[in-house]
């Protein structure tokens, strides 16, 4: 009888533990399975990142939940699954920045950039360029100085004045499209002298250039310093 008993309680133990392990696991695929849910939404909703390679890492961790067998697995699963959510949505807060901002935003961030000396917004009145708030043209032009910038013929000039040639410029564009389009515009000029438009690159739907009288490192040094301060996140 006291054997019986021993064997019982002995079997009761073991149920217990494979119970309370079989928990254990399943709290913890459930936490997997609902940061999966999260980001298979967030997927869905097909937002464009910043930074693409953040969507594919997303596609990429919850793709590895397919592969947990265990406790363990479950949770480092879900942490990087919660991580690569994370990375995935700053990228698409950091592209919104960079879509249609408005032109006191690209004043404020243009003034947080190091070597930048001086920043001025054009009006339709001193637009050198006449394109602002026309149809394909920009809505915004930022123009700044640059002490990177040793020319001295632009002494004495304001930052518009002085144009791309003072440091570099950020012209918003409404669409993608006109941005791409007036960069294949000064790529016609590219390598042209005295007319040549300096570097310029697409970000968002805003085209940022900087002055030809800088050297090749220094274009981008300044090109990628604006970028940084454009998507910066606060």
């Amino acid at each position: 009888m006291k054997k019986f008993a021993l064997r019982n309680l002995v079997l009761l133990l073991c149920l217990m533990m494979v119970i309370s392990f079989t928990g254990c696991a399943s709290e913890a695929k459930k936490a997997m399975d609902e940061s999966v849910d999260t980001a298979n939404e967030l997927l869905e909703k097909d937002a464009e990142p910043f930074d693409a390679e953040t969507e594919t890492a997303l596609e990429k961790a919850v793709k590895t939940s397919e592969e947990a067998e265990d406790d363990d697995a479950y949770k480092k699963v879900k942490k990087d699954i919660d991580n690569a959510i994370k990375a995935y949505q700053d990228s698409v807060k950091q592209q919104k920045q960079v879509t249609e901002p408005k032109e006191k935003f690209l004043v404020e961030r243009a003034k947080t950039v190091k070597s930048i000396t001086a920043v001025e917004a054009a009006t339709e009145k001193t637009d050198a360029n006449t394109l602002m708030n026309k149809k394909g043209g920009y809505y915004a032009y930022v123009a700044m100085k640059s002490s990177l910038i040793d020319d001295s013929y632009d002494e004495g000039e304001s930052p518009v004045e002085a144009g791309t040639e003072g440091g570099a410029v950020i012209e918003a564009f409404h669409t993608v499209k006109d941005a791409e389009a007036r960069d294949a515009y000064l790529s016609g000029f590219d390598g042209a002298g005295m007319l040549s438009p300096g570097s310029h690159r697409v970000v968002g739907t805003l085209v940022i250039r900087t002055s030809d009288a800088l050297s090749a490192s220094d274009q981008k040094k300044l090109e990628n310093r604006i970028v940084d301060a454009l998507i910066k996140l606060e």
